[in-house]
């Protein structure tokens, strides 16, 4: 099986190609496949873990709580990238956990809002033959996990920017939760042209 949701973050953005990369779990892959450093972006949630969020979930105020909740995690999901370039970003589906750290990294970047709205959304193609492979569609798949969760809406990384935006950015943000100025020049150096 391929990898899904496999992408060079350059291809959305202007940043160097071949340094920084996202998809969804590379648990398909063999040894000769890996050509890149791996990094997942935390543990895989059981699909009755995902069955425990509510039916309403909406998709951005996850990610809002998420970042002013587990901002040591994603600084030190950051230093590690930047420690480890080349890198492949990767959690079950690429979109949840993989699209906000991709969004830190590029709001760091100064990537434009938008570019980063459209590397997100590159995910919804994707999104069938993801759900597919995680057991989350199809007659067996399990119909309580959120419907929200099921798709890669624009607005979702919209309400993300905008909570990042009202924390001071994601230098700040980041330099605040642990992740050092050193790391952060090394992820410039690597990732702008």
């Amino acid at each position: 099986m391929p990898l899904l949701n496999l992408r060079d973050v350059a291809a959305a953005t202007s940043l160097r190609p071949g340094v920084l990369y996202r998809s969804a779990q590379p648990h398909t892959l063999t040894p000769e496949d890996t050509r890149h450093a791996t990094l997942g972006a935390g543990n895989t949630s059981s699909p009755a873990q995902l069955a425990a969020l509510p039916a309403d979930l909406d998709l951005g105020d996850l990610y809002a709580g998420l970042l002013r909740h587990r901002a040591s995690w994603f600084a030190g999901v950051i230093a590690e990238i930047a420690d480890g370039l080349p890198a492949l970003v990767h959690c079950a589906a690429g979109k949840d956990r993989t699209g906000m750290v991709v969004a830190l990294i590029l709001d760091l970047l100064d990537v434009d809002h938008e570019a980063i709205v459209r590397d997100y959304a590159l995910t919804a193609p994707a999104l069938p033959d993801i759900l597919l492979m995680l057991g989350l569609s199809g007659p067996d798949g399990p119909a309580a996990v959120p419907g929200a969760l099921l798709d890669a809406p624009e607005s979702a990384m919209r309400t993300f920017l905008a909570t990042l935006d009202e924390l001071g950015g994601a230098e700040t943000f980041l330099l605040a939760n642990g992740l050092t100025a050193d790391r952060i020049e090394r992820l410039r150096a690597a990732l702008l042209p």
